[in-house]
């Protein structure tokens, strides 16, 4: 019997899992756990400010698992790049996922207010910080623990039938022009062998790792737009109501849907927020000639 994260003795960050996870890991059953890393953003142009979504996937690519069992991975900053950043933790858990944060799951304690560390933790150099160790584990040892690892029914079938998403957020393009790359790093999975009922333990075997798209980058270009043009066609006219409506209620949503353009031009009256004080300037800059 060894320990089923064993294979990450050398990092701290998951020690609580560490001791609660206490089951053999199969040698019958070697996957192959294939990590991507997209954006909508990738590959183009974008301004200064402009929103800039990420998404991690995860996919078995060979056969004979009950699926995913531990995904962790980093997602890192390009040292190369002009200007530095603090990358925000992930927007959330996704729900197929929820057995593996914390309390349910194995994952890292949440900092900064977060309740779970599942969605990343920040290490680094203040204002240079990288997300470490995005996702978790079930608990497959049939025994749930008082605090941690307290669900021991599981989720089988994750990741088998294509990629599955393990994380999604955001962050805001630096000021500075140029290039910027960020890529995955640290990939770590397990893989059920097959799923019993607790109290008997469920076997896990180590996945071999890889990244199909392990990097995006973009560029920060001045911006040539003008407040209102929130299509960014080169005008503000009509066809830009509906993007600075999208623009008020949901960030992300607009992000999603324009991700060449620069959300902070719906900042009418330019005091950093964009509101409903913000409405009068744009109608006027509809009806200007």
């Amino acid at each position: 019997y060894v320990m089923e994260m064993a294979h990450m003795s050398a990092r701290t960050l998951f020690s609580a899992g560490l001791m609660v996870l206490a089951i053999s890991i199969s040698p019958v059953l070697a996957e192959n756990v294939v990590f991507s890393l997209t954006s909508p953003q990738s590959a183009m142009e974008v301004a200064a400010g402009a929103t800039i979504n990420w998404q991690i996937t995860a996919e078995i690519t060979s056969g004979g698992s009950a699926g995913l069992s531990l995904v962790a991975v980093d997602l890192l900053q390009d040292g190369a790049n002009p200007e530095s950043l603090d990358l925000p933790p992930a927007d959330g858990v996704p729900t197929e996922f929820a057995g593996f944060s914390r309390p349910a799951g194995i994952s890292n304690p949440g900092e900064g207010g977060a309740t779970t560390g599942y969605i990343g933790v920040q290490r680094g150099n203040p204002g240079a910080l990288n997300l470490v160790q995005i996702g978790g584990a079930q608990n497959s040892t049939g025994v749930g623990a008082a605090a941690i690892g307290t669900d021991t029914s599981l989720e089988g079938g994750l990741g088998l039938s294509g990629p599955v998403v393990i994380a999604q957020g955001s962050f805001a393009a630096p000021a500075t022009e140029g290039t910027y790359s960020f890529q995955l790093a640290n990939a770590l999975a397990n893989t059920l062998d097959s799923i019993q009922v607790a109290p008997t333990p469920s076997p896990v075997s180590k996945a071999t790792t890889s990244f199909a798209a392990g990097s995006f980058s973009f560029t920060v270009v001045a911006s040539t737009q003008n407040l209102g043009d929130m299509n960014c066609d080169g005008f503000v006219d009509d066809a830009d109501i509906g993007a600075f409506a999208l623009a008020m209620v949901d960030a992300g949503e607009y992000g999603a849907a324009f991700p060449a353009c620069d959300i902070n031009l719906a900042d009418m009256n330019q005091d950093t927020f964009k509101d409903g004080l913000d409405i009068a300037g744009f109608v006027d800059a509809l009806l200007a000639p």
